[in-house]
């Protein structure tokens, strides 16, 4: 699967660039695949329209005043009205590293009372007004927002398994290099989300094993391997259970959809 950089994009800005600020109904449609995969953090608010945003599988619903985030890595594809309209913000990875800007959400609906004062934001940034303050401003209000509102150790949490999948680390081994005991950081996952850190382990994992399954030429025993899990028996089954496909049948099933698209 492609995986794309901001130029690729936005083919005006440089081939470098930090970071692109820009208005969603004035930003060219790119020629490029679909679904893909960016190397860049996106953020686009829809001020106006309708339609679908799917992210890593899941569907998400256009609507105005629905802000979205994408991680590097994720699998992204969409299908949104003619009349959408908002802003559109791309960070490039290494540079929001150095903000410390992490997406800890998929999307988050604005409350009416933010809705002039984060305008007000993005118009300053497209003004090319304090953006080095703005960028990291804008994501502290996001996440702090009720609608987005994610306990931190299951942020960190989820990143690392997703950077360490080939390394197939103990739940012990997280929470040491969260910095918790393993008593906290199992009691936390389970009041924060309703499941053990196992569970949220192996969903990031199955996550993984879609994309794989659907962009890889790695048959099943490979993407096992690859995963960390013990055999191939066990992932398929761990996979039917997760999903109500084994992976060959997940395989078949979406590339059917492609054929017919």
């Amino acid at each position: 699967m492609k995986v794309y950089s901001i130029k690729d994009i936005i083919p005006e800005v440089k081939q470098f660039t930090q970071y692109y600020v820009g208005v969603f109904e004035d930003t060219p449609d790119p020629e490029i695949e679909w679904p893909h995969r960016h190397a860049f953090y996106s953020l686009v608010w829809f001020t106006k329209g309708s339609g679908i945003n799917v992210i890593d599988f899941d569907e998400h619903e256009i609507l105005p005043n629905r802000i979205f985030a994408i991680n590097p890595k994720q699998v992204h594809n969409w299908n949104y009205s003619s009349d959408s309209c908002g802003y559109t913000l791309l960070i490039d990875e290494p540079f929001a590293k150095h903000l410390n800007i992490d997406f800890s959400f998929p999307f988050v609906d604005l409350q009416k009372d933010d809705l002039q004062f984060i305008e007000e934001i993005f118009k300053r940034m497209l003004s090319g007004k304090n953006q080095l303050t703005a960028i990291p401003y804008l994501f502290s209000l996001l996440n702090n927002s009720r609608a987005s509102r994610i306990n931190n150790t299951i942020t960190k949490f989820k990143k690392l398994v997703s950077e360490n999948l080939d390394k197939n680390l103990t739940i012990e081994q997280y929470a040491e290099k969260i910095g918790v005991t393993i008593e906290i950081f199992n009691q936390t996952c389970k009041a924060e989300t309703g499941f053990t850190a196992k569970q949220l382990q192996l969903d990031v994992k199955i996550t993984e094993a879609k994309r794989l399954l659907l962009y890889s030429s790695l048959n099943s025993s490979e993407i096992a391997f690859k995963l960390g899990f013990e055999d191939n028996s066990y992932f398929s089954r761990i996979f039917k259970k997760k999903t109500d496909f084994s992976p060959a049948e997940f395989r078949e099933k979406y590339h059917k959809n492609e054929k017919k698209s």
